[in-house]
Protein backbone atom coordinates (compact mmCIF):
# COMPACT_ATOMS: atom_id res chain seq x y z
CA UNK A 1 0.00 0.00 0.00
CA UNK A 2 3.00 2.01 0.90
CA UNK A 3 4.41 1.80 -2.36
CA UNK A 4 1.14 2.82 -4.29
CA UNK A 5 1.29 5.79 -2.67
CA UNK A 6 4.81 6.72 -3.92
CA UNK A 7 3.77 5.94 -7.19
CA UNK A 8 0.83 8.24 -7.64
CA UNK A 9 3.04 11.08 -5.88
CA UNK A 10 5.52 10.35 -8.19
CA UNK A 11 3.16 10.28 -10.93
CA UNK A 12 1.41 13.72 -10.02
CA UNK A 13 4.78 14.99 -9.47
CA UNK A 14 5.32 14.47 -13.36
CA UNK A 15 1.88 15.29 -14.56
CA UNK A 16 2.52 18.95 -13.29
CA UNK A 17 5.86 18.97 -14.58
CA UNK A 18 4.72 18.54 -17.80
CA UNK A 19 1.87 21.02 -17.55
CA UNK A 20 4.46 23.63 -16.50
CA UNK A 21 6.96 22.43 -19.27
CA UNK A 22 4.30 22.92 -22.32
CA UNK A 23 2.50 25.71 -20.55
CA UNK A 24 6.06 27.43 -20.23
CA UNK A 25 6.63 26.40 -24.35
CA UNK A 26 3.76 27.75 -25.35
CA UNK A 27 4.50 31.57 -23.70
CA UNK A 28 7.73 31.25 -25.79
CA UNK A 29 6.29 30.91 -29.27
CA UNK A 30 3.66 33.90 -29.21
CA UNK A 31 4.57 36.10 -32.22
CA UNK A 32 4.84 39.89 -32.32
CA UNK A 33 2.05 41.59 -33.14
CA UNK A 34 2.51 42.97 -36.96
CA UNK A 35 3.28 46.71 -36.74
CA UNK A 36 1.13 49.19 -38.86
CA UNK A 37 2.78 51.41 -41.25
CA UNK A 38 3.20 55.01 -40.77
CA UNK A 39 2.94 57.45 -43.95
CA UNK A 40 4.72 60.50 -44.26
CA UNK A 41 6.85 62.34 -47.38
CA UNK A 42 9.10 65.09 -48.51
CA UNK A 43 9.14 66.83 -51.60
CA UNK A 44 12.01 69.31 -53.17
CA UNK A 45 11.87 71.89 -54.52
CA UNK A 46 9.72 73.27 -51.90
CA UNK A 47 8.84 76.15 -53.27
CA UNK A 48 7.98 74.87 -57.20
CA UNK A 49 6.70 76.91 -60.28
CA UNK A 50 4.55 75.66 -62.89
CA UNK A 51 6.59 73.32 -65.27
CA UNK A 52 9.36 72.63 -62.66
CA UNK A 53 9.71 68.79 -61.71
CA UNK A 54 9.17 68.07 -58.14
CA UNK A 55 10.84 64.82 -56.50
CA UNK A 56 8.53 63.57 -53.71
CA UNK A 57 10.43 61.21 -51.50
CA UNK A 58 8.37 58.50 -49.40
CA UNK A 59 9.93 58.62 -45.77
CA UNK A 60 6.99 56.32 -44.44
CA UNK A 61 8.04 52.84 -42.04
CA UNK A 62 7.27 49.38 -42.32
CA UNK A 63 5.60 50.16 -45.93
CA UNK A 64 6.49 48.55 -48.72
CA UNK A 65 3.64 49.55 -51.49
CA UNK A 66 2.89 53.67 -52.04
CA UNK A 67 0.29 54.65 -54.33
CA UNK A 68 0.42 58.97 -54.71
CA UNK A 69 -2.30 61.39 -55.82
CA UNK A 70 -1.21 64.53 -56.60
CA UNK A 71 -4.39 66.59 -57.09
CA UNK A 72 -4.72 67.37 -60.29
CA UNK A 73 -5.50 64.08 -61.82
CA UNK A 74 -1.94 62.63 -61.66
CA UNK A 75 -1.22 60.00 -59.45
CA UNK A 76 1.87 57.52 -59.79
CA UNK A 77 3.26 54.18 -57.70
CA UNK A 78 6.42 53.74 -55.91
CA UNK A 79 8.36 54.85 -52.71
CA UNK A 80 10.17 58.07 -54.59
CA UNK A 81 8.68 59.83 -57.83
CA UNK A 82 8.67 63.32 -59.85
CA UNK A 83 5.24 65.27 -60.88
CA UNK A 84 4.98 68.54 -63.02
CA UNK A 85 2.10 70.73 -62.57
CA UNK A 86 1.07 72.98 -65.80
CA UNK A 87 -0.96 75.05 -64.15
CA UNK A 88 0.12 77.63 -60.68
CA UNK A 89 -2.51 76.58 -57.57
CA UNK A 90 -2.80 74.82 -54.35
CA UNK A 91 -3.11 70.76 -55.07
CA UNK A 92 -3.40 68.14 -51.83
CA UNK A 93 -1.02 65.66 -52.30
CA UNK A 94 -1.81 61.72 -50.93
CA UNK A 95 0.21 59.21 -50.12
CA UNK A 96 -1.29 55.83 -49.25
CA UNK A 97 1.44 53.28 -47.69
CA UNK A 98 0.84 50.25 -47.13
CA UNK A 99 2.47 47.40 -45.37
CA UNK A 100 1.36 43.85 -43.46
CA UNK A 101 0.02 45.49 -41.17
CA UNK A 102 -2.16 47.48 -42.83
CA UNK A 103 -2.80 50.80 -44.51
CA UNK A 104 -1.94 54.50 -43.72
CA UNK A 105 -3.01 57.78 -45.21
CA UNK A 106 -1.29 61.34 -45.11
CA UNK A 107 -1.82 64.11 -46.83
CA UNK A 108 0.11 67.69 -47.78
CA UNK A 109 -0.85 71.26 -49.76
CA UNK A 110 1.73 71.69 -52.46
CA UNK A 111 1.46 75.61 -53.47
CA UNK A 112 2.25 75.84 -57.19
CA UNK A 113 3.85 79.28 -58.88
CA UNK A 114 3.37 80.93 -61.67
CA UNK A 115 7.19 81.25 -62.70
CA UNK A 116 8.80 84.98 -62.73
CA UNK A 117 9.30 86.36 -66.23
CA UNK A 118 12.26 85.87 -68.17
CA UNK A 119 13.64 87.77 -70.83
CA UNK A 120 14.29 85.98 -74.67
CA UNK A 121 17.45 83.39 -74.12
CA UNK A 122 19.62 85.85 -76.77
CA UNK A 123 21.00 88.93 -77.72
CA UNK A 124 20.72 91.01 -80.71
CA UNK A 125 23.57 92.48 -82.59
CA UNK A 126 23.60 95.08 -85.33
CA UNK A 127 26.17 97.47 -86.89
CA UNK A 128 25.33 101.12 -86.20
CA UNK A 129 27.64 103.52 -88.65
CA UNK A 130 25.96 107.10 -87.45
CA UNK A 131 27.94 109.54 -87.10
CA UNK A 132 31.76 109.77 -86.64
CA UNK A 133 32.13 106.74 -84.27
CA UNK A 134 31.21 103.35 -85.56
CA UNK A 135 29.41 100.70 -83.25
CA UNK A 136 28.30 97.06 -82.66
CA UNK A 137 25.02 98.11 -80.68
CA UNK A 138 23.76 95.32 -78.52
CA UNK A 139 19.46 94.93 -77.99
CA UNK A 140 18.75 92.51 -74.52
CA UNK A 141 16.05 92.38 -72.39
CA UNK A 142 13.46 91.01 -75.14
CA UNK A 143 10.15 89.81 -74.18
CA UNK A 144 11.16 92.10 -70.76
CA UNK A 145 12.17 95.12 -71.04
CA UNK A 146 14.01 96.04 -73.91
CA UNK A 147 17.44 97.83 -73.66
CA UNK A 148 19.63 98.86 -76.73
CA UNK A 149 23.05 99.99 -75.43
CA UNK A 150 26.66 99.83 -77.36
CA UNK A 151 28.52 96.40 -76.90
CA UNK A 152 31.68 98.78 -79.21
CA UNK A 153 33.29 100.44 -81.42
CA UNK A 154 34.35 98.93 -84.28
CA UNK A 155 36.98 99.75 -86.47
CA UNK A 156 35.21 100.97 -89.60
CA UNK A 157 32.04 101.20 -91.55
CA UNK A 158 30.48 98.26 -90.66
CA UNK A 159 28.64 96.31 -93.51
CA UNK A 160 27.51 93.04 -92.90
CA UNK A 161 28.04 90.67 -89.66
CA UNK A 162 28.34 87.02 -88.95
CA UNK A 163 28.23 84.96 -85.92
CA UNK A 164 30.11 82.12 -84.98
CA UNK A 165 27.79 80.22 -82.68
CA UNK A 166 30.31 77.15 -81.66
CA UNK A 167 33.26 79.53 -80.64
CA UNK A 168 31.14 82.17 -79.36
CA UNK A 169 32.86 85.03 -81.86
CA UNK A 170 31.34 87.93 -83.72
CA UNK A 171 33.02 88.93 -87.08
CA UNK A 172 31.81 92.10 -89.44
CA UNK A 173 33.16 93.34 -92.18
CA UNK A 174 35.10 96.73 -92.32
CA UNK A 175 34.30 98.32 -95.84
CA UNK A 176 36.77 101.79 -94.82
CA UNK A 177 39.88 99.43 -94.39
CA UNK A 178 38.99 96.49 -96.74
CA UNK A 179 39.14 94.12 -93.83
CA UNK A 180 37.49 91.13 -91.60
CA UNK A 181 37.42 91.85 -87.78
CA UNK A 182 36.72 88.78 -84.87
CA UNK A 183 35.66 89.89 -81.56
CA UNK A 184 33.87 88.76 -78.40
CA UNK A 185 30.29 89.66 -78.13
CA UNK A 186 31.82 92.28 -75.06
CA UNK A 187 34.07 93.95 -77.57
CA UNK A 188 37.48 91.68 -76.05
CA UNK A 189 39.81 90.12 -77.84
CA UNK A 190 39.45 92.61 -81.13
CA UNK A 191 41.64 91.01 -84.13
CA UNK A 192 42.43 91.79 -87.70
CA UNK A 193 41.70 88.29 -89.56
CA UNK A 194 41.52 89.15 -92.80
CA UNK A 195 43.16 92.21 -95.35
CA UNK A 196 43.53 93.61 -98.24
CA UNK A 197 39.55 93.38 -99.11
CA UNK A 198 38.49 95.85 -101.99
CA UNK A 199 35.09 95.63 -100.52
CA UNK A 200 33.96 93.24 -97.76
CA UNK A 201 30.15 92.06 -97.62
CA UNK A 202 29.06 89.04 -96.96
CA UNK A 203 30.91 87.02 -94.00
CA UNK A 204 30.93 82.54 -93.20
CA UNK A 205 33.02 80.12 -91.52
CA UNK A 206 33.42 76.76 -92.32
CA UNK A 207 32.29 73.55 -89.54
CA UNK A 208 35.28 73.99 -88.02
CA UNK A 209 36.14 77.90 -88.52
CA UNK A 210 39.74 77.39 -90.37
CA UNK A 211 38.41 78.89 -93.18
CA UNK A 212 36.58 82.63 -93.52
CA UNK A 213 34.87 83.17 -96.73
CA UNK A 214 33.87 86.71 -97.80
CA UNK A 215 32.21 88.10 -100.24
CA UNK A 216 33.87 90.93 -102.27
CA UNK A 217 31.81 93.39 -103.66
CA UNK A 218 34.62 95.62 -104.56
CA UNK A 219 36.62 92.69 -106.59
CA UNK A 220 33.54 90.90 -107.91
CA UNK A 221 34.72 87.83 -105.93
CA UNK A 222 34.05 85.58 -103.18
CA UNK A 223 37.46 84.97 -101.41
CA UNK A 224 38.36 82.31 -98.51
CA UNK A 225 40.77 83.25 -95.84
CA UNK A 226 42.98 80.76 -93.96
CA UNK A 227 42.23 81.81 -90.24
CA UNK A 228 45.53 80.40 -89.54
CA UNK A 229 47.30 82.25 -91.71
CA UNK A 230 45.45 84.71 -93.28
CA UNK A 231 46.16 83.64 -96.75
CA UNK A 232 43.94 84.56 -99.07
CA UNK A 233 42.33 82.62 -102.19
CA UNK A 234 40.14 83.34 -104.73
CA UNK A 235 37.61 81.35 -105.41
CA UNK A 236 35.25 82.65 -107.84
CA UNK A 237 35.64 86.02 -109.77
CA UNK A 238 33.98 88.09 -112.51
CA UNK A 239 34.67 85.54 -114.92
CA UNK A 240 33.65 82.73 -113.55
CA UNK A 241 30.16 84.42 -112.49
CA UNK A 242 30.07 85.36 -116.17
CA UNK A 243 30.69 81.68 -117.86
CA UNK A 244 28.16 80.06 -115.45
CA UNK A 245 25.35 82.41 -116.94
CA UNK A 246 27.24 82.27 -120.38
CA UNK A 247 23.81 81.59 -122.37
CA UNK A 248 21.80 84.18 -119.96
CA UNK A 249 19.88 86.92 -122.50
CA UNK A 250 21.85 90.09 -120.58
CA UNK A 251 25.07 89.68 -119.55
CA UNK A 252 26.32 91.59 -116.43
CA UNK A 253 29.09 94.32 -116.79
CA UNK A 254 29.76 93.62 -112.94
CA UNK A 255 28.17 91.18 -110.19
CA UNK A 256 28.39 92.84 -107.04
CA UNK A 257 28.16 90.18 -104.56
CA UNK A 258 26.48 90.99 -100.95
CA UNK A 259 25.24 88.10 -99.00
CA UNK A 260 26.80 84.93 -98.34
CA UNK A 261 26.36 82.12 -96.17
CA UNK A 262 27.89 78.43 -95.76
CA UNK A 263 25.85 75.05 -95.19
CA UNK A 264 27.32 71.90 -95.79
CA UNK A 265 30.40 72.41 -98.53
CA UNK A 266 28.38 75.00 -100.27
CA UNK A 267 28.41 78.94 -100.14
CA UNK A 268 24.97 80.69 -101.12
CA UNK A 269 25.31 83.96 -101.78
CA UNK A 270 23.16 87.14 -103.43
CA UNK A 271 24.32 89.27 -106.11
CA UNK A 272 22.84 92.66 -106.86
CA UNK A 273 23.73 94.09 -109.99
CA UNK A 274 21.84 94.79 -113.09
CA UNK A 275 21.27 90.93 -114.67
CA UNK A 276 23.36 89.19 -112.13
CA UNK A 277 20.34 89.16 -109.73
CA UNK A 278 19.70 87.47 -107.68
CA UNK A 279 21.04 83.75 -105.29
CA UNK A 280 24.01 82.00 -106.37
CA UNK A 281 25.40 78.53 -105.30
CA UNK A 282 28.72 77.17 -105.16
CA UNK A 283 31.41 74.86 -103.68
CA UNK A 284 33.60 75.89 -100.90
CA UNK A 285 36.26 74.47 -102.44
CA UNK A 286 36.55 76.62 -105.44
CA UNK A 287 35.26 73.70 -108.03
CA UNK A 288 31.70 75.13 -109.26
CA UNK A 289 28.99 77.97 -109.60
CA UNK A 290 25.43 78.05 -110.28
CA UNK A 291 23.42 81.43 -110.23
CA UNK A 292 20.31 79.33 -108.41
CA UNK A 293 17.62 82.40 -109.25
CA UNK A 294 17.28 85.38 -111.36
CA UNK A 295 15.58 88.25 -111.28
CA UNK A 296 12.41 87.44 -112.58
CA UNK A 297 12.24 84.78 -109.60
CA UNK A 298 13.42 86.35 -106.45
CA UNK A 299 14.46 90.28 -107.50
CA UNK A 300 18.16 91.32 -105.84
CA UNK A 301 18.95 90.98 -101.92
CA UNK A 302 21.50 92.00 -99.60
CA UNK A 303 21.37 89.36 -97.22
CA UNK A 304 20.85 85.43 -96.61
CA UNK A 305 21.31 82.68 -94.30
CA UNK A 306 20.69 79.36 -93.83
CA UNK A 307 17.67 78.08 -90.92
CA UNK A 308 19.16 74.93 -89.68
CA UNK A 309 15.94 73.95 -88.43
CA UNK A 310 13.92 73.97 -91.33
CA UNK A 311 16.87 73.16 -93.96
CA UNK A 312 15.74 76.15 -96.26
CA UNK A 313 17.66 79.21 -97.59
CA UNK A 314 16.23 82.31 -96.10
CA UNK A 315 17.10 86.16 -98.03
CA UNK A 316 15.91 89.30 -98.75
CA UNK A 317 14.41 90.65 -102.21
CA UNK A 318 14.82 93.98 -101.68
CA UNK A 319 12.39 94.62 -105.15
CA UNK A 320 9.53 94.05 -102.41
CA UNK A 321 10.90 94.37 -99.54
CA UNK A 322 10.54 91.38 -98.40
CA UNK A 323 12.55 88.55 -96.85
CA UNK A 324 11.91 84.50 -99.37
CA UNK A 325 12.52 81.31 -98.42
CA UNK A 326 13.45 78.16 -100.83
CA UNK A 327 14.64 74.70 -100.94
CA UNK A 328 18.49 74.64 -101.49
CA UNK A 329 18.05 73.89 -104.92
CA UNK A 330 16.16 77.36 -105.15
CA UNK A 331 12.57 75.70 -105.98
CA UNK A 332 9.76 76.26 -103.36
CA UNK A 333 10.54 79.69 -103.24
CA UNK A 334 7.75 81.06 -101.03
CA UNK A 335 7.23 84.58 -98.65
CA UNK A 336 8.16 84.97 -94.94
CA UNK A 337 7.50 88.14 -93.99
CA UNK A 338 7.25 91.69 -95.23
CA UNK A 339 10.32 93.99 -94.15
CA UNK A 340 9.01 98.31 -95.38
CA UNK A 341 13.00 98.17 -96.79
CA UNK A 342 16.07 96.96 -98.02
CA UNK A 343 17.36 94.15 -95.64
CA UNK A 344 21.24 93.84 -94.38
CA UNK A 345 21.11 91.32 -91.81
CA UNK A 346 18.83 88.20 -90.83
CA UNK A 347 18.97 86.23 -87.51
CA UNK A 348 16.79 83.83 -86.56
CA UNK A 349 16.25 82.01 -82.30
CA UNK A 350 15.27 79.03 -82.85
CA UNK A 351 14.49 78.59 -78.85
CA UNK A 352 11.84 81.54 -79.01
CA UNK A 353 11.17 80.61 -83.03
CA UNK A 354 11.96 84.48 -83.90
CA UNK A 355 13.07 85.87 -87.12
CA UNK A 356 14.94 89.11 -86.81
CA UNK A 357 16.08 91.85 -89.35
CA UNK A 358 18.23 94.84 -89.83
CA UNK A 359 16.69 97.17 -92.30
CA UNK A 360 18.37 100.16 -94.49
CA UNK A 361 15.74 102.63 -92.46
CA UNK A 362 16.92 102.19 -89.37
CA UNK A 363 15.09 99.95 -87.88
CA UNK A 364 15.45 96.44 -86.19
CA UNK A 365 12.75 93.91 -85.87
CA UNK A 366 11.48 90.75 -85.19
CA UNK A 367 8.36 88.19 -85.63
CA UNK A 368 7.16 84.67 -85.15
CA UNK A 369 8.51 82.07 -87.59
CA UNK A 370 5.58 82.03 -89.78
CA UNK A 371 5.79 86.38 -90.30
CA UNK A 372 3.16 86.61 -88.14
CA UNK A 373 3.05 89.32 -84.73
CA UNK A 374 5.77 92.07 -86.26
CA UNK A 375 7.38 93.76 -83.17
CA UNK A 376 9.79 96.83 -83.76
CA UNK A 377 12.99 96.74 -81.23
CA UNK A 378 14.54 99.67 -82.75
CA UNK A 379 12.63 102.17 -84.83
CA UNK A 380 13.12 103.56 -87.47
CA UNK A 381 15.17 106.65 -87.93
CA UNK A 382 16.49 108.43 -90.95
CA UNK A 383 19.56 109.47 -89.21
CA UNK A 384 20.57 105.95 -88.23
CA UNK A 385 22.76 103.90 -90.63
CA UNK A 386 22.23 100.46 -89.38
CA UNK A 387 23.25 97.26 -91.79
CA UNK A 388 24.32 93.65 -90.21
CA UNK A 389 22.29 92.06 -87.97
CA UNK A 390 23.37 88.70 -85.77
CA UNK A 391 21.14 86.62 -82.92
CA UNK A 392 23.43 85.31 -79.83
CA UNK A 393 22.03 83.16 -78.01
CA UNK A 394 22.47 84.10 -73.87
CA UNK A 395 22.25 79.89 -73.05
Amino acid sequence: MKNLLNYSKLWALFLGLSILFFTACDDGDEEDPTPEPTASFTFSPDAPEVGQEISFTSTSENANSFSWSFGDGGTATGENTVHTYESAGEFTVTLVASGEGGNVTVEETVTVAEPEPQADPVEVYFADNTGDVFTMQKISGLGLETTVETAFETTGYTIQVFYDENNGKIYYSDDDNGQVVRVNPDGSEQEIVAEDIAGPRGLAVNDDATQLFVADRGADEILSFDLSTGEKTVLYDSTDLANAIADAEFQPVAFLPEGLTFHNGELFFTCVDFDAETLWKASADGSSVERLLDYGDAGFGYSVIVDTENDVLIFDDADTNNLLSSAFDGSDISEVVATDDYTYGIGIDYVTSKIYWSTRDGSVKRANRDGSEVETLVSADEVRTNRGLVVVSTN
